[in-house]
């Protein structure tokens, strides 16, 4: 259909005609890969213009971010990095057209260009992305050892890039060539990390500054709106480098109506009418004229997208019914697919940052489709108090409320306010977040209309007229996936702080078993599944908790294998130092599941025992059936939970480091036979 019934916007005209934008910037959906295809297709047969197109493979962006995290870690230093490696291709992808053109031996310093290929053979090999991290690589191997301060030095001299770009400019000048770079599909694999947005801002630097020196080679790149506020954070020359040159994809209901009105034409071979009329050849009873078509609409996510899908599922129903028209029960069948499409891709493009929210969204399975804000909140506290396991279970650890959860849920789009007016519902575009201090107890919240069927909700009511925040409205926002991290860092910052505020002894007790319990389900989510307070604890006193060991890796399945450990106790003692008769308490617990260790924690300002607690240990483990005592001081639970905050990928496989280097140190040293001989 792009062949034959391409909607040609204004955002395409301006891509075609003009130079004054390098970013395409639109939601998933919204037609980004299409203006690519169909706009490099069109300024490829202006005169004189070479298109070279590039969308990088998943593997690619991958071990790119891999590679470069070697050297850098920080947007900064990365950008520098990249947007050598970024040059480096750009200019010899331009060396190869003008090597290929029949004007090259007009050329005055041609031998250098020649000589320039045959030296870096290995290099164009590649093409795109690819030759980008081939860049980087030849590099590295000819500078081992290099700081990143240094890198971008060595990658300037390794491939003569000034006197290379003097050239290609030059060259491009005499055989009357221009070259525009389109770049698509940059989100595979990229994450809101700083490596991952550096490497776009290296690419994104480089285009800009081929704008200022070169008339010759021109770079556009598509991205998805959460990529563009994630170079917005990081990147401190973003309003002088970036903010003006780019383009948003905005769709609305006559936009929508005169793309669809296209395809029909083309598809059912009509003329020239109007818009709505070539609506109504193709819908009827009830779907007529513009009402009809808003209703339709109101079942997607206002992207060409969905509305393709949801019409040509409705199409394909008719058919099959042997009817020309499509009526409202396809509608409502399609939407029904729709529904369920879209509401997993809500759950997978957010599975990373917020695992939880399929538990959070299915909550609403079969509830009414508008409830007060009241009644939402009520829902999400009884989900975010129930206990759970696996990776969700970390972020229930942290949005312990129902006010959370709706921040969360609206953040993504998930549900919407209703407006003063009584009709209209507000939804949330990727990242713009509602203030809940200022909803009413009485405000309507509406769940998304497309996700009406997945959820089967009841009592929809009346229409919704779905208003979403403008893309120029919330450009400076963050998106809801930066929303939720910096939620994750706020609530982890907090953990921290708490523990300094609860009081040592009996007056804090409780408060520390709390600390504890969160700290737990978040630390340990991987390894322990229905962490809580011990059920049979009458006790005052009695601090503990338990989780059930899954055992699948590192730690925790040590614990199984050398301890026997099913059910993993651990005990809150809020004091230092602890006394004889409780560490013999605890080895009383030490039976059936729950093994022969357990984690006790305390509030001891030191990483290591005392000698009271060394004597304690090794007599549990050597007089009574080698029960283990793991003394964990809180303030190292408290480190860990500030590593995680790094955001750093890996930081579970450092606590779960942290945790079998502490009990290497415990079975070498305090609880070994050797240790006992020497006292």
């Amino acid at each position: 259909m792009l062949k034959d019934a391409f909607y040609e916007s204004r955002s395409y005209h301006e891509l075609v005609l003009g130079s004054d934008y390098r970013f395409v910037v639109g939601r998933r959906g919204s037609g980004k890969s299409a203006l690519f295809q169909k706009v490099a297709a069109a300024v490829g047969k202006q005169p004189g213009a070479v298109v070279l197109g590039e969308h990088p493979t998943e593997e690619k962006a991958l071990a790119f971010q891999h590679e470069v995290e070697k050297i850098a870690k920080t947007y900064t230093d990365v950008r520098h990095i990249t947007r050598l490696t970024w040059r480096t291709q750009i200019l010899t992808s331009g060396l190869e057209v003008i090597l290929e053109s029949y004007k090259a031996d007009r050329i005055e310093d041609l031998s250098f260009l020649r000589e320039f290929r045959e030296k870096h053979r290995a290099l164009f090999v590649h093409t795109g992305m690819a030759r980008s991290l081939a860049a980087l690589r030849l590099v590295v191997a000819a500078n081992p050892g290099i700081s990143a301060i240094e890198f971008p030095e060595r990658i300037a001299e390794h491939f003569e890039l000034g006197r290379l770009q003097n050239e290609v400019s030059a060259a491009l000048q005499v055989i009357k060539k221009k070259i525009v770079f389109f770049y698509d599909g940059l989100d595979e694999g990229w994450v809101p990390s700083q490596v991952a947005t550096g490497i776009l801002g290296g690419l994104a630097k480089v285009t800009g500054e081929f704008r200022e020196k070169s008339q010759n080679i021109r770079c556009i790149l598509f991205i998805r709106d959460n990529m563009l506020r994630a170079l917005a954070e990081f990147d401190g020359d973003y309003t002088r480098n970036i903010e003006n040159s780019i383009l948003r994809l905005q769709w609305n209901e006559e936009m929508l109506l005169d793309m669809v009105a296209l395809r029909l034409r083309a598809v059912l071979k009509l003329g020239g009418e109007q818009n709505i009329r070539i609506w109504n050849r193709f819908a009827e009873r009830g779907l007529e004229g513009k009402p009809g078509f808003r209703r339709c609409l109101q079942l997607t996510l206002y992207r060409p997208r969905d509305v393709i899908a949801l019409l040509n599922h409705a199409y394909q129903d008719a058919d099959r019914a042997e009817r020309k028209r499509i009526i409202e029960e396809d509608i409502e069948a399609a939407a029904t697919r729709i529904s369920r499409a879209r509401l997993n891709d809500l759950y997978k493009e957010y599975e990373r940052v917020l695992p939880g929210l399929t538990l959070f969204g299915d909550a609403f399975k079969g509830a009414p489709g508008r409830s007060s804000y009241s009644t939402i909140k009520a829902r999400l506290d009884e989900v975010a108090a129930a206990t759970h396991s696996g990776p969700e279970a970390r972020d229930f650890a942290l949005l312990s409320t129902g006010a959370e959860a709706f921040n969360a849920l609206y953040s993504v789009g998930f549900v919407g306010v209703q407006e003063p007016d009584g009709v209209s519902v507000r939804f949330c575009h990727d990242g713009s977040n509602v203030n809940v201090q200022e909803l009413s107890p009485d405000a309507v919240v509406v769940v998304h209309p497309c996700y009406w069927r997945a959820l089967d909700l009841k009592d929809v009511g009346a229409e919704v007229l779905v208003r979403v925040d403008d893309e120029d409205d919330v450009a400076i926002t963050k998106t809801a996936k930066d929303d939720m991290q910096e939620l994750r860092l706020r609530k982890l910052g907090r953990v921290v702080e708490d523990l300094q505020k609860i009081p040592e002894g009996h007056a804090g007790a409780h408060a520390f078993e709390e600390w504890v319990l969160t700290t737990a389900r978040y630390l340990f989510s991987k390894g322990l599944d229905n962490v809580q307070r011990n059920p049979n604890s009458d006790a005052l006193q009695r601090r503990d908790i338990v989780g059930t060991n899954r055992g699948e890796f590192g730690f925790w399945k040590r614990l199984e294998r050398t301890y026997g450990v099913s059910q993993f106790i651990i005990e809150c003692k809020n004091y230092d130092p602890v006394s004889q008769d409780e560490f013999r308490q605890a080895w009383g617990y030490l039976k059936g599941p729950y093994g022969r260790l357990l984690m006790m924690v305390t509030r001891s300002n030191g990483e290591a025992l005392s000698e009271s607690e060394r004597g304690l240990v090794m007599e549990g483990y050597q007089d009574n059936p080698s029960k283990m005592i793991f003394v964990m001081p809180a303030f190292l639970l408290a480190r860990a939970i500030s590593k995680m905050r790094s955001g750093k990928e890996g930081r579970d496989d450092w606590v779960d480091k942290q945790l079998c280097d502490r009990l290497d140190v415990f079975e070498r040293v305090y609880v070994s036979l050797r240790s006992r001989r020497s006292k």
